[in-house]
């Protein structure tokens, strides 16, 4: 009867482990199903690019029903991120050179966040 007791737990133990050792496990960051847009300069060629001489602004506000969809739970480097390609996409440029943002938040919440730089685009072949 005490062998019984001792082999029953110990078989049972070998089995779930044996068991959550072959499953795999996926999480929702590994199952990425969008694009990332990540339009960060690392070094900016005269020869392939122009900047534009006027700096662009763009700002999202949550005073306004656009702003307050965009920004609705996001942390400050989503919400720069967004502002950042919303300024590309607006202004039709490949990347934003120094890029510099400025932000206002209450109660960890982003109220507003505002982006300004340069466009920069492509330079066209001839």
């Amino acid at each position: 009867m005490k062998l019984h007791n001792i082999i029953l737990p110990l078989i049972a133990s070998t089995l779930l482990l044996g068991a959550s050792s072959c499953s795999h496990r996926h999480r929702a960051d590994s199952l990425n199903g969008y694009t990332t847009v990540n339009p960060v300069v690392e070094s900016y060629n005269p020869l392939t690019m122009d900047i534009d001489p006027n700096p662009a602004t763009y700002t999202i506000n949550v005073s306004t029903e656009d702003g307050r969809v965009k920004l609705n739970k996001l942390t400050l480097a989503e919400a720069k991120e967004l502002a950042l390609v919303e300024t590309l996409m607006t202004y039709q440029c490949a990347t934003l050179f120094n890029p510099q943002y400025t932000h206002l938040m209450k109660g960890g919440k982003v109220l507003r966040v505002t982006v300004y730089g340069y466009p920069a685009r492509y330079k066209k072949k001839e």
